[in-house]
């Protein structure tokens, strides 16, 4: 609504009752507030992170050059050769005959259509490096991605450390009250310090892995290392339904970027294997040219036509035979980039099921009965019943089935970035 009122004319505004104008204006100023607190800080999502690696990163930037380069390439690729401008001189011993200079401009025309087989290839071309562009950028979306999802995982295990840090703390608390009630022994207490020193080294390695996949995923977006980087605050919902393999390969063979870029290249290659099969067709060669004689006789006009003759001395033969190769190298690696993606698309989605059922079993069954066995074992070590032994290993069971449910998590979302980047676009 914003943008319908902006494209109003300000003299249409004119004359009209103050309180709509004004109204107008303060819906103009709303909108603007809004975008502006859609500005995100770097880092609390993953959508930024991608929009700053597609701004920043060096290695798109090279390979946006490098289709660049073979655009710039194609758009000469069916130009005519440069022209030859030569001089040839005369000279007769017979005074009656006159020698003379031949000043001739010749310019070669290839025939038979060799020139637009050549724009072809060279296009093909461009679109082979097109899609390698697009393929570098998948790649980086999906490195970015996992990082991200790494350092969400990792953010969330820090808290779930913390958690674990006060359950130790409180254990301790316990074991120490029931020690100077008479109620337990040395070795208790000093085991239960034991576990609140192992849940904190456990969370400055935590802590140690976040900060290095801070630092991972600036390097991706072409940032410093140490840059400021937000904590992560939206995973974003995963994708509910992921489609069935026979599915996700189709849209792989229209969409994925790495497959288009090698059929690109099969398509140059059948274009250049064409060309060499008319190589052995002549080619036209036009020269013209002043005359001039060494008797100051009036300026004369030369001209002369000129055609190759394609010998079968094995040059056009062995660039027959390479450009055949070269069709068959590229369909069989057409082939096999085709197989890998099928391949890679059953293992990535084989395993973002089974990280979907780890998850849900974890969070809906384990995670529960985890809890309720630790709060009855903390409330009887409270009373004096139990022993510190059941305690801990309720303790570390607890932490065990959160961080479990946390990696189920990564490998869910490890498993979609690869699925999307093989499909060339988002599920």
């Amino acid at each position: 609504m914003a943008d319908r009122i902006e494209r109003v004319a300000p003299s249409r505004l004119i004359g009209r009752k103050p309180g709509l104008a004004t109204a107008c204006l303060a819906l103009s100023l709303f909108a603007g507030s809004v975008q502006a607190q859609a500005r995100e800080p770097l880092g609390v999502n993953v959508q930024g992170l991608i929009a700053a690696g597609r701004e920043l990163s060096p290695a798109l930037r090279a390979a946006a050059l490098e289709s660049e380069a073979a655009a710039a390439r194609a758009s000469g690729a069916g130009a005519l050769d440069d022209p030859v401008i030569s001089d040839s001189y005369q000279y007769y011993k017979d005074p009656g005959v006159f020698s003379a200079h031949t000043i001739m401009v010749s310019q070669a025309f290839p025939l038979w259509g060799k020139r637009n087989l050549r724009r072809e290839a060279a296009q093909a071309e461009v679109d082979a490096a097109r899609g390698r562009e697009q393929a570098a950028r998948d790649e980086l979306d999906e490195k970015i991605k996992v990082a991200f999802a790494q350092y969400s995982v990792l953010n969330r295990s820090v808290a779930v450390n913390r958690e674990v840090q006060e359950i130790a703390r409180r254990l301790r608390t316990a074991t120490e009250t029931r020690y100077a009630q008479g109620g337990g022994d040395q070795a208790g207490a000093i085991r239960s310090q034991g576990e609140e020193t192992s849940a904190k080294l456990e969370l400055t390695r935590l802590e140690g892995e976040r900060n290095a996949t801070r630092a991972r995923l600036n390097t991706l977006i072409g940032r410093r290392a140490d840059a400021p980087l937000a904590d992560p605050q939206d995973l974003g919902r995963p994708v509910t339904m992921v489609p069935a393999i026979s599915v996700l390969v189709d849209r792989a063979r229209a969409a994925n970027p790495t497959l288009s870029s090698q059929s690109a290249a099969v398509s140059a290659a059948r274009t250049r294997s064409t060309l060499a099969d008319k190589a052995w067709y002549p080619d036209i060669t036009v020269a013209a040219g002043p005359l001039i004689q060494t008797n100051n006789r009036p300026v004369g006009f030369a001209a002369t036509i000129g055609l190759n003759i394609p010998v079968p001395w094995g040059r056009e033969a062995s660039g027959q035979r390479e450009a055949v190769a070269n069709v068959g190298a590229s369909q069989h690696r057409y082939n096999a980039v085709l197989l890998d993606i099928e391949g890679s698309l059953g293992e990535a989605k084989a395993r973002l099921d089974a990280a979907r059922q780890t998850a849900a079993l974890l969070r809906r069954e384990s995670l529960p009965q985890a809890r309720a066995t630790l709060r009855a074992v903390l409330a009887a070590y409270g009373q004096g019943r139990g022993d510190l032994a059941g305690a801990i290993e309720a303790e570390h069971r607890i932490h065990d089935v959160e961080l479990a449910a946390l990696r189920a998590d990564l490998d869910e979302r490890v498993s979609l970035a690869a699925i999307e980047r093989l499909i060339g676009g988002d599920l």
